[in-house]
């Protein structure tokens, strides 16, 4: 009941929360990939990696060869620091961050497995007010949030795995505008919601060899449907149809093992965003890490057996800032894992630093500092039975 419990309260704190950025007004800023905790604390790469539990489904042919039943979720929190420069005159402000990155099981039945998971695929959050110079003051919030759930299967056909996953994502973008002038008959209040879903496919390849594994998969693009609404401090206007499209996905990957307790990954991910409008550009994801994966029997020192991981990424956004200009994002992040009792339990922490715009050309940026907290494991259904129980010996019979 307590385990329920955890997942319920953690499902209720993502829904409620997501990734703050300041230039959610133009677009979604903050994407994620389908990976875990681990994977985060390294790049964000990892979508080939076979060489561990792997919790991270974006390539839905990930099968950990294992008889285990594997339960992932994490927790990302910390600050983010808004930027800007307006007129010479530079202002910042700190905002809390929490959000949460996923949930996912998976379930072996023979050399297949069974998944699902949960996960936020976009969002942007940002609220500000300006005073104005009547005295009132001016609000501006923009809500946004795109969730994906998917239904998992994969193949294990020796060094060849395949999968395919269902993909229902669902969202809403929401900005709100209010103005209080100092007279109340002259306050506004105005609202635009938009509300959409739709269905996609990803499937996916891995193929693997002794020390060097290659994955590939790719989504279908999507057109979600929905409606919008317009509202103000006098009426309500009928609802009207609304779409929102995204690209086909195509993603690249490859985990090598170069030396011996060592591990390089990266990820390469492409979406044609010109595709849908002349506006966006096509944006592109690159992420390198490295990992030491110890072997306990080598080390005296609990430190030492403890895996650690390091890396770096380069991301495009897709839509452009208020004047027309491009934005680049950089992340870097490390991560170590607490190994706890059962083999396939643990505990992934890691940190992350993303940068977004750049004061210089955009004239607005924003830098987030997360502490990432992932469990992986809590072999479910395959535990073995409790056979600690007091039992009754039958005595022998005299004749």
């Amino acid at each position: 009941m307590k385990k329920i419990a955890v997942i319920i309260g953690a499902l209720y704190l993502g829904l409620l929360w997501g990734g703050n950025s300041i230039f959610s007004y133009q677009g979604f800023p903050v994407r994620y990939y389908g990976k875990d905790i681990y994977s985060l604390g390294m790049g964000d790469t990892g979508a080939s990696d076979i060489f561990r539990y792997n919790t991270g489904y974006a390539n839905p042919a990930m099968h950990n060869r294992d008889n285990k039943t594997l339960f992932g979720t994490g927790l990302m929190m910390g600050y983010t620091i808004y930027d800007s420069e307006l007129n010479g005159e530079k202002q910042n402000f700190w905002d809390d961050a929490l959000d949460f990155p996923y949930f996912n099981i998976s379930v072996p039945v023979g050399k297949h497995r069974l998944g699902a998971q949960f996960s936020p695929h976009s969002s942007g959050l940002v609220s500000n007010q300006t005073l104005l110079s009547s005295g009132g003051t001016e609000e501006q919030t923009a809500d946004k949030y795109l969730y994906k759930a998917d239904l998992i299967y994969s193949a294990n056909m020796g060094t060849l795995n395949l999968g395919v996953s269902g993909n229902l994502l669902f969202g809403h973008d929401k900005r709100y505008f209010y103005q209080s002038s100092g007279f109340g008959g002259f306050n506004t209040r105005e609202s635009l919601i938009k509300d959409f879903k739709g269905q996609g496919v990803t499937v996916g390849i891995l193929k693997s060899f002794e020390k060097l594994s290659l994955g590939a998969h790719y989504s279908l693009p999507v057109n979600l449907q929905g409606e919008s609404v317009r509202s103000s401090i006098h009426e309500t206007e009928a609802s009207v149809d609304y779409e929102y499209k995204l690209p086909a996905q195509y993603n690249l990957s490859f985990t090598a093992l170069p030396y011996e307790q060592f591990k390089l990954a990266a990820d390469l991910s492409f979406e044609p965003w010109s595709d849908i409008d002349s506006y966006y550009r096509n944006s592109l994801k690159a992420g390198l890490g490295i990992a030491y994966e110890p072997d306990p029997e080598l080390h005296k020192t609990a430190f030492m057996r403890l895996p650690m991981r390091i890396g770096a990424s380069y991301r495009q956004l897709e839509f452009k800032d208020k004047d027309g200009n491009e934005i680049d994002e950089l992340g870097l992040s490390c991560g170590l894992t607490f190994p706890l009792k059962r083999e396939v339990n643990r505990i992934d922490m890691g940190f992350q630093y993303l940068k977004r715009g750049d004061l210089g050309s955009n004239k607005l940026s924003d830098a987030s500092f997360m502490f990432l907290l992932g469990f992986t494991g809590f072999d479910l259904i395959s535990r073995s039975a409790d056979r600690t129980a007091p039992r009754s010996i039958p005595q022998k019979e005299e004749m």
